[in-house]
């Protein structure tokens, strides 16, 4: 087993650094980096996704094994304060690698995660196998523009955080009708002193489906998401990460966002989120 641990001095203003996390020993102190669009004491769902993902990748190591899944279940709001990160196995094999890993804060489970980790055997496909459709245009042939000024802008006390770190570049109108195309970047390490892996950057995008594919309920309610289910075909390549969202919502106030993710390659895998009805929600 192996362990993590996330910290943040309570009481103590955040000293924004170019990472979302500096270690300190054995603990990970989150910065303003890795904030939520709802409230300063939380953190974004992305930070922790990536931190995940980190220890996760350093559970596997060497194993040779590529990522394939990502699950978290968000089962509560992640705090911005001390959270504790243990990684175990739970299938340990030469094709197959699952481990589990648990966020909790001051002995509260917070979050819940597995990942599954298969061995890439490389081949050619048939010309009749299946092949995506849809696609996003280059990066480099759009604007960019920020999360804050997008689905935020009627928010005059809309706190800092990773909603407005990383860069931003629609590929389609993001105005809470449920769809969404868009590119994103971090310019920021997640863990400072470690380079971003793909698998890190990965799981940090995908939980900005809900907000690229953002769906508006009407008189301040949107939706907000309680997990995160990242398949990845390969991991990506370069700096941008892309996402093609819907929201598919049903009069039960239950709902999914599916995502299709991409790198300036084509696509890589796919992101399904579990959402419900959040009110006072500030676009």
């Amino acid at each position: 087993m192996s362990l993590c641990i996330c910290c943040n001095v309570s009481g103590q203003e955040w000293e924004v650094k170019e990472a979302l996390f500096n270690r300190v020993g054995n603990e990970f102190v989150p910065t303003g980096l890795a904030g939520s669009p709802w409230h300063s004491s939380l953190l974004h769902g992305g930070a922790p996704a990536g931190l995940l993902a980190f220890c996760l990748g350093q559970e596997a190591g060497s194993s040779g094994l590529q990522p394939a899944r990502l699950s978290i279940d968000l089962l509560r709001p992640v705090p911005n304060a001390p959270l504790r990160v243990e990684v175990r196995p739970l299938r340990e094999g030469k094709r197959i690698l699952l481990l589990e890993a648990s966020l909790s804060a001051g002995g509260t489970l917070v979050a819940l995660a597995s990942a599954l980790f298969i061995k890439s055997t490389p081949l050619n496909l048939p010309d009749y196998a299946p092949k995506p459709k849809g696609g996003l245009p280059s990066p480099d042939q759009l604007d960019e523009v920020s999360f804050r000024d997008v689905l935020f802008a009627k928010s005059e006390d809309m706190p800092l955080g990773l909603h407005t770190t990383v860069r931003l570049r629609p590929a389609s109108l993001l105005n809470e009708t449920g769809t969404g195309r868009a590119w994103i970047r971090l310019p920021a390490d997640i863990i400072a002193g470690e380079q971003n892996s793909p698998f890190m950057l990965a799981a940090l995008v995908s939980d900005f489906g809900n907000g690229v594919g953002q769906l508006s309920l009407g008189d301040g309610v949107g939706t907000i998401n309680a997990d995160i289910v990242l398949q990845l075909s390969r991991l990506p390549v370069g700096e941008w990460i892309g996402l093609e969202c819907i929201t598919l919502m049903e009069t039960t106030g239950v709902g999914q966002v599916i995502s299709s993710l991409y790198d300036e390659q084509g696509r890589i895998g796919q992101v399904n989120q579990t959402v419900m009805p959040m009110p006072g929600f500030g676009g």
